[in-house]
């Protein structure tokens, strides 16, 4: 397999550039090596090891889920037409607290939406990500990339469906840089919570088994990742780095890749 030495990200309006001393193979964990599991008496592998082997996995998998819902909300925002974006807090004054059955009303609130605004109950492109407050409350978060003006009082009964104990907050997020950072914070604490709950017998923590952190409609917009020469790698940052793009760059020195640079470039979005 070919090593590449220069990797480019490029969500929306942010493009971000890796870059490997040592070069790395796509597809593969940069930051482990080799992706071939060692159970437990193979090679002198104990179960302490294989526990926090299986520990450090999760916690990057999580990390890596984190990242491409950042990803993935940035390469959304303002790409489907002339509706700006929109984000919204659902909640439950109630305080339901099964996973499941506030999935099923938050599934419900978007087709009845759905085929109020587009008379099917599909069209609707958002994501939402859901937060459990600290008394075990369930709220959603949806950032919603179509949807054109409507009334609060008429999101509420679309949400309330006929119920009063429920509740509709909608905030700007026009003057917001990175959306998607934005938008992920608000589950950031239930990813540390997963990386810290792990369970040896399952290698994942009871929380991800039982809930799940966001829902994204079908059809986005994916971020584009491609490999590229030095070369190239200069001609892009030459292209997109101008006086108002926002620049951040980082080095980490990492075993397997060597000396890996990192920069962000925010550019001013049209």
């Amino acid at each position: 397999m070919k090593k590449v030495y220069h990797k480019v990200v490029v969500s929306g309006n942010i493009t971000e550039i890796y870059s490997y001393e040592n070069g790395v193979i796509l597809g593969l964990n940069s930051a482990s090596g080799s992706s071939d599991r060692v159970e437990v008496g193979e090679n002198g592998m104990t179960l302490a090891e294989r526990e926090l082997k299986d520990q450090q996995n999760l916690k990057r998998s999580l990390s890596r889920t984190i990242q491409t819902l950042r990803r993935t909300i940035n390469a959304n925002i303002g790409a489907w037409g002339k509706e700006k974006p929109k984000f919204m807090t659902l909640t439950f004054k109630e305080n339901i607290l099964d996973h499941e059955i506030a999935n099923s009303e938050f599934r419900q609130f978007i087709r009845r939406l759905s085929r109020k605004i587009f008379k099917k109950q599909s069209g609707l492109k958002y994501t939402c990500v859901v937060e459990r407050q600290t008394r075990g409350a369930i709220h959603y978060h949806v950032l919603f990339y179509n949807l054109p003006y409507i009334k609060q009082e008429e999101l509420v009964k679309v949400w309330e469906n006929g119920r009063e104990q429920r509740g509709v907050r909608i905030n700007a997020i026009e003057d917001i840089d990175n959306v998607g950072a934005y938008v992920v914070k608000y589950i950031e604490k239930d990813i540390e919570a997963m990386k810290n709950g792990y369970e040896t017998k399952t290698g994942k923590s009871a929380k991800e088994k039982n809930k799940k952190l966001f829902f994204q409609s079908r059809g986005l917009i994916k971020p584009i990742e491609v490999a590229m020469t030095e070369k190239e790698k200069n001609e892009l940052e030459n292209k997109i780095i101008n006086s108002e793009s926002v620049v951040f760059e980082a080095t980490h020195d990492n075993e397997h890749v060597g000396k890996m640079i990192y920069k962000q470039i925010k550019s001013k979005k049209k």
